[in-house]
């Protein structure tokens, strides 16, 4: 595109010297053949401009600078303004000019708020959003939530760039949004509108046989293309044993005997919560994803030293989904606590043989309690809810009862403090409370 060619005999003397690992990408390496140049592009874009009759959208990638520089001069060969939208690509459009490689004059541009005025067939908007990124300026558009650029009757749309993989769902709804709003859109592989930046297998073949490493490490691209990539390798006559598989934060180790993983750092996607207070665990994440797809259920419970169920246990859902009858749980759930109780008593409050009154194991009483309320939800409600169990309890058996706090709502499930009771009292009260997966 810029009249400069690779530099093959500089890469030639590099395998004469010799080239301890060739570290190469393997994003193209299921595709025969080779890349074609980036001027395949210019006549199919060319043809387009020429024949849309109103105005021309026109998405790519930022980063690709000749493709960019490509679609200012067929705009100016066509007698369209541009305004350009995104901030990436007003970046690197300003960046490129000032580099020297993207030449075109001033006057080309318009700003985006005057676009209105000017008549619709010497219009080309520029922008980004290719990808289907939610909040790209092509996405916005898509989505009639863009200020300044409605799509009308007329308009033309030019996907110049395939999609990444794990892209596609969002761009082909990009698209579906703007064909329902009356545009034209040209978009897909069979249009020539857009070729990879990436070598594909005759290429990466070409990079083996002048570079002629010892060592060989396939990088940039799915697992699966890494494989592809070392088996093209493999062809070249390079050896399986001097080269490996790695994976996002790997840690490789290269002597000129050897090349191996010899340890892993931190890599991949950490998110921030919004309270700004830190990174979300995975632990974390996985409750609340829990949350989020099955609900929360919240029950609290009134326990007293004999082993009595001494108020209606209370049960609250949130986000579940069921046509269960509440009371019916609710009776399920006393029953439940009950018999957990009448059965484990014995283990709970073994009997003292000096006359003293039974030592209360609560805690394994509340455990116990969680793990039959968690069988019994996943078989009424045939989900696994988070559980959220509240027990007050009374040491010494008594005639009142005491009422039961009221369970914390899903937002804010806390371990509340334990109730206290009135000095004249000789009853010893307390709640515990435990967010149970």
């Amino acid at each position: 595109m810029d009249g400069e060619t690779f530099d093959l005999q500089r890469l030639a003397e590099h395998g004469e010297k010799g080239v301890l690992c060739l570290i190469s990408d393997s994003t193209n390496s299921e595709v025969p053949g080779f890349t074609p140049s980036e001027r395949a592009v210019f006549p199919n874009l060319d043809r387009i401009f020429s024949q849309a009759p109103g105005r021309l959208l026109v998405t790519t990638f930022a980063s690709s600078v000749h493709r960019v520089n490509m679609i200012l001069e067929l705009a100016k060969k066509n007698k369209r303004s541009v305004a350009v939208l995104g901030r990436s690509m007003l970046n690197v459009i300003a960046h490129a000019r000032n580099l020297g490689y993207i030449k075109c004059t001033d006057d080309i541009f318009v700003p985006l708020n005057t676009v209105n005025k000017l008549p619709d067939n010497n219009v080309l908007i520029l922008t980004t959003g290719s990808q289907g990124e939610p909040m790209a300026a092509m996405t916005r558009i898509a989505n009639q939530e863009h200020r300044q650029v409605k799509i009308r009757e007329g308009d033309t749309v030019v996907f110049s760039a395939n999609p990444i993989p794990g892209n596609t769902i969002a761009v082909v709804n990009t698209i579906d949004k703007l064909m329902m709003q009356g545009a034209k859109v040209v978009y897909g592989k069979d249009k020539g509108i857009h070729v990879s930046g990436h070598g594909a297998q005759e290429d990466q073949k070409m990079m083996i046989a002048l570079t002629r490493p010892k060592f060989f490490l396939p990088v940039h691209g799915e697992h699966r293309m890494l494989v592809k990539h070392s088996e093209t390798a493999q062809s070249m006559g390079i050896p399986a044993e001097n080269m490996i598989i790695i994976d996002n934060g790997d840690v490789v180790e290269l002597t000129p005997d050897r090349i191996r993983v010899s340890g892993k750092v931190p890599s991949g996607i950490e998110l921030v919560d919004a309270s700004r207070s830190g990174i979300v665990q995975e632990r974390v994440l996985k409750e609340r994803q829990q949350m989020a797809e099955e609900g929360i259920v919240t029950i609290a419970a009134a326990i007293n030293g004999a082993g009595e169920l001494i108020a209606k246990p209370e049960v609250h859902l949130r986000g579940v989904v069921t046509n269960i009858e509440k009371a019916r749980l609710e009776k399920a759930v006393s029953q439940s606590i009950e018999n957990v109780v009448k059965n484990g008593w014995s283990e709970i409050a073994p009997a003292s043989g000096n006359g003293k009154a039974a030592e209360v194991n609560w805690v394994k009483l509340q455990a116990d309690i969680e793990a039959d309320l968690r069988r019994l939800l996943r078989r009424e409600l045939q989900s696994s809810p988070t559980l959220v169990f509240m027990m007050q309890t009374t040491e010494q058996p008594s005639s009142q009862k005491p009422s039961v706090p009221p369970p914390p709502t899903a937002q804010t499930a806390q371990v509340p403090t334990p109730q206290s009771t009135s000095p004249s009292s000789s009853r010893r009260q307390r709640s515990t409370a435990k967010v149970a997966s």
